[in-house]
């Protein structure tokens, strides 16, 4: 298997390690880097980047941020890294607020 897709969170295909959790107020969220995106069996690596779920609504909150346009099959690049540990650092005004900008926010 690919270093991009070792584990698996909801509908998104990810590399050992690349998902954090993290509390806002009342919600958690899980904060990770996709290598892939099954769509039912249709594993789409060009789907790849960073994802955000509300895991106490369970429902995604925003995803392919930072996207690596060579794919996600070969795990996170430093960009990716570096935009989730900025995500997990983040007050959570300024987190909650990058949510609400994002053109990916659902």
């Amino acid at each position: 298997m690919s270093d991009g897709i070792q584990a698996r969170t909801g509908q998104y295909l990810h590399a050992h390690g690349a998902v954090r959790r993290r509390k806002v107020g009342c919600t958690t969220y899980l904060v990770g880097i996709a290598g892939a995106y099954d769509a039912f069996g249709l594993i789409g690596p060009e789907h790849n980047g960073v994802f955000v779920l509300d895991d106490t609504h369970k429902r995604v909150i925003l995803d392919r941020h930072a996207e690596n346009p060579a794919g996600g099959y070969f795990g996170p690049n430093k960009a990716q890294w570096s935009e989730l540990a900025k995500l997990m650092t983040m007050p959570a005004p300024e987190f909650r607020r990058f949510i609400a900008d994002h053109p990916r926010a659902r």
